[in-house]
């Protein structure tokens, strides 16, 4: 079985958010793996994309790719995770079906309530996806040659082809 490297532990996801310590680390685990694949590398291309974990799993990330990391691209995963978190943590999947857990002393959104909690925090991961976009279209042929190093796959549009940056994609 393959090692997952993650850009994020769910604990910076718990410091970072209002999200508490009592959450149970493998229900966030699979919501930053899904973000890192869903919305992450998109953002990168899968060449920067992969330098970086490579980078992360090897303890060697620094200088420009750090900053990256840590200035534009953490709020992002977080954003994102915290926008995934609400449907995984109310619904739990058991050998008997699907159920929705409860709580005692509290109430639970409705459907609206827990909808416009997903927006505000995706509408928060576009912004620093935003930003990190621009930083590496500004600083990419200098700071990071992986952004426009093309490499046949299917995340290789026409557009990327050309030398000019991937389009923003707001989700």
């Amino acid at each position: 079985m393959a090692t997952v490297t993650y850009i994020i532990l769910p604990s910076v996801v718990k410091e970072r958010m209002s999200l508490h310590d009592n959450v149970d680390d493998k229900l966030i685990y699979p919501e930053i793996k899904a973000v890192q694949d869903l919305y992450i590398m998109p953002l990168l291309g899968s060449t920067l994309f992969n330098k970086i974990l490579s980078d992360i799993a090897a303890g060697t990330l620094s200088g420009n790719y750090k900053t990256l990391v840590d200035d534009y691209l953490v709020m992002a995963v977080c954003n994102y995770v915290m926008s995934e978190l609400p449907e995984g943590l109310n619904y739990q999947f058991w050998n008997k079906g699907v159920s929705q857990k409860t709580v005692d002393n509290a109430t639970q959104p409705s459907m609206s309530e827990m909808y416009s909690i997903v927006a505000k925090y995706k509408n928060r991961a576009e912004h620093y996806s935003k930003r990190a976009r621009m930083y590496l279209i500004q600083n990419g042929n200098a700071m990071f040659p992986e952004y426009y190093t093309f490499v046949a796959g299917v995340d290789t549009a026409t557009v990327r082809m050309s030398g000019v940056p991937p389009p923003m994609v707001l989700y």
